[in-house]
């Protein structure tokens, strides 16, 4: 070989280095590991942060369903009320008589009450420190409470209206005017204006109850879920409804509880004592 070739030989040789089992084996799959690792980690944080979004938006979805809800179904009792509102005294039988039968529209809630699971408070919370509405209980029997009255209020109209035709019939237009208890019960018996008479009872008291939960309901949770609820994360997604009643004078007027009932003129109709029917007509709101 010439000598000079052997020289470019000779260095193109001393060029390649000897092997490396660390750098030549080794070190591209631990590259290729810690690659990978670092994807699978930053496609794990993005998912978690995309999922606490997603609870948080669901939350504030639930909050804002059921405030709408119960300002859907107070919108519906105060529709009811103002068929007899103002024109009520403390008799029962003038209260059974001044209620016409009541046309309306209302659909009972029936919403699930699973995602409302976030507001109960953490164990280590005191139970005198519980929020009101963040006790499910109490939503509970406030919608169960609503729906029995709708149905309440639905079998008055059923027993109201034949009592009214029959009322009309004997004594004309004076029906609800001039005819006193005694031509009452001889009219349509002394069942059937009992009946009239405790549905009446039943449905004003209760509707009077509610509406002041779902009065209370709407003002105070919506605030006390928007302290459960990251709601920074969610400024581009919407806000928490709120509740007024921007001093409205005629809603704060429906708010107000009608006459309590004198049951001393309907101890003989129904054979009981005045505690014993006023233990009957409480609604479990009473202070």
């Amino acid at each position: 070989m010439h000598p000079e070739t052997a020289q470019i030989v000779h260095a193109i040789e001393s060029l390649k280095q000897a092997p490396n089992f660390i750098k030549d084996y080794i070190f591209p799959i631990a590259n290729a590991f810690f690659t990978s690792l670092l994807g699978a980690g930053i496609a794990y944080f993005t998912l978690r942060y995309q999922e606490v979004i997603q609870i948080e938006k669901d939350k504030m979805d639930t909050v804002n369903k059921w405030t709408l809800l119960v300002d859907e179904a107070r919108s519906s009792l105060l529709a009811i009320k103002s068929n007899y509102h103002g024109n009520l005294t403390d008799s029962p039988i003038q209260r059974a008589l001044a209620i016409r039968t009541v046309l309306f529209t209302a659909t009972p809630i029936n919403e699930e009450y699973l995602h409302l699971f976030f507001l109960i408070p953490k164990a280590t919370e005191k139970k005198c420190e519980y929020q009101k509405w963040s006790q499910i209980s109490i939503i509970r029997t406030m919608v169960l409470n609503y729906n029995n009255l709708l149905k309440l209020w639905i079998k008055r109209n059923e027993v109201e209206r034949p009592i009214k035709e029959k009322l009309l019939q004997k004594y004309s237009q004076n029906a609800y005017a001039d005819v006193n208890t005694d031509q009452i019960i001889e009219c349509i018996g002394a069942a059937n204006f009992a009946s009239l008479v405790d549905l009446t009872e039943h449905v004003i008291k209760l509707t009077d109850d509610l509406l002041v939960e779902f009065d209370n309901f709407l003002h105070e949770f919506p605030n006390y879920a928007k302290t459960l609820i990251n709601t920074k994360r969610l400024k581009r997604y919407g806000s928490i409804l709120t509740y007024s009643n921007n001093s409205n004078k005629k809603l704060l007027s429906m708010l107000e509880k009608s006459p309590t009932s004198n049951y001393e003129s309907v101890i003989k109709l129904f054979g009981m004592t005045v505690e014993q029917l006023r233990e009957k007509y409480k609604t479990g709101y009473e202070l």
